[in-house]
């Protein structure tokens, strides 16, 4: 595959993705999901990529260096994601063991769960090539289990159906991990992404940093209740919400394995918070982390108008000098788009509104610089007025 004239600098300044109308040419006829070499106008090797004629990104960069894509290759890589979270993931045994182009492997995400790893393939080169992957995962991991569960929208793109399997030994249905010495259980089946949000870590830490005992706090979006049960164990009064009601009942599973208190409620938020504010119930945090609700640029303007919806009908449930924490999971909508749609809704509301700081998603989700879209989770926290 040969590049247009000085398409080739952002491949040699590492960003892996390669669009279609960057191709000067493409040789022969690769098969969909096999490899090509990178070539720029001139010739000369840039690397070895996956490819896909048909994806928005046809050629995804598997390394600059003219190697073998074999299973060595691999089991390098998987060593090398090992090492760069040796001394960044502490007090837990649940973290992101390999998050995709940040570690050198386009397509693929792999969560640790104890002794067992949940993984997901989001492109048909990666799909390709998982008898290479799968058996350097086992040798350099040595899970008891690996579980796939590629069921996100994105595999429709690349051509391919959703799939959930074991792909090795045994994966129990609970998986019970440890954070910061409170205790969940992880859903193998039916749960969200591979069933825990790994990536809130550091900000679930973080609240329980800064929550005083006797304060309340509503956790909007709570899933399985960690934000929540970080808050209660801090000595707060918790109530958390979630449309999903298994995820409400595993919550309420978590607060029991833990010996907290919380209230949990199964409900929409974005109707829940109108009919809370009515009856005059007031919070000293409010924390708003909804999920993706829109992943692609041109849904983007649906999901700024749903961040300016949620803080708009929040801000009268929180008390005053109270605190908000807003989080956003799309790289779509950046941190000064972010912002800005904030700052709208509490002058919409005729608010006063004080940012005291800023935070992304846990060091196990690796923000590579030369790779903009690896940095997705921004969170905003707020003291109100």
């Amino acid at each position: 595959m040969w590049l247009k004239a000085g398409r080739e600098k952002k491949i040699r300044h590492l960003y892996p993705w390669v669009q279609r109308e960057e191709i000067a040419r493409v040789d022969g006829a690769p098969t969909d999901g096999g490899l090509v070499r990178l070539l720029d106008h001139a010739g000369t090797l840039l690397g070895i990529a996956t490819y896909h004629a048909r994806s928005r990104f046809p050629a995804r960069l598997l390394t600059m260096q003219d190697e073998a894509i074999d299973t060595a290759f691999f089991a390098r890589r998987f060593e090398a994601a090992a090492r760069l979270r040796q001394h960044r993931v502490q007090e837990t045994d649940a973290f992101r063991l390999v998050f995709s182009e940040a570690d050198g492997v386009p397509g693929l995400i792999v969560d640790r769960y104890a002794d067992y790893l949940v993984l997901q393939v989001r492109t048909l080169g990666m799909e390709r090539l998982k008898p290479l992957w799968l058996p350097a995962l086992i040798e350099t991991q040595a899970p008891k289990g690996i579980l796939e569960r590629s069921e996100m929208e994105s595999r429709r793109e690349e051509g391919l159906k959703p799939f959930t399997g074991i792909l090795y030994g045994h994966v129990p249905e609970w998986i019970p991990i440890t954070e910061s010495g409170l205790h969940f259980l992880v859903p193998t089946t039916g749960g969200l992404k591979t069933g825990f949000y790994l990536d809130q870590r550091e900000n679930r830490r973080q609240l329980a940093r800064l929550v005083q005992p006797g304060e309340r706090v509503l956790d909007l979006f709570c899933y399985t209740g960690a934000f929540a049960l970080y808050a209660a164990r801090a000595g707060a009064i918790v109530r958390g919400v979630d449309i999903l009601p298994e995820a409400i009942e595993l919550a309420r599973q978590h607060a029991a394995l833990n010996q907290l208190s919380a209230e949990w409620e199964v409900a929409n938020a974005f109707e829940w918070l109108p009919a809370s504010a009515e009856r005059g119930e007031l919070y000293d945090w409010v924390i708003l982390d909804p999920p993706a609700i829109a992943k692609r640029r041109e849904q983007r303007e649906s999901l700024r108008w749903a961040i300016w919806k949620l803080v708009y009908h929040a801000l009268p449930l929180l008390a005053p000098d109270g605190r908000m924490l807003v989080c956003n999971c799309a790289y779509t909508v950046d941190l000064s788009l972010m912002v800005d749609m904030v700052r709208l809704a509490a002058h919409d509301r005729g608010r006063a509104l004080y940012l005291e700081d800023v935070s992304f998603q846990a060091p196990d989700h690796p923000f590579l610089l030369q790779f903009p879209e690896s940095l997705y989770l921004k969170c905003l926290w707020l003291r109100a007025g």
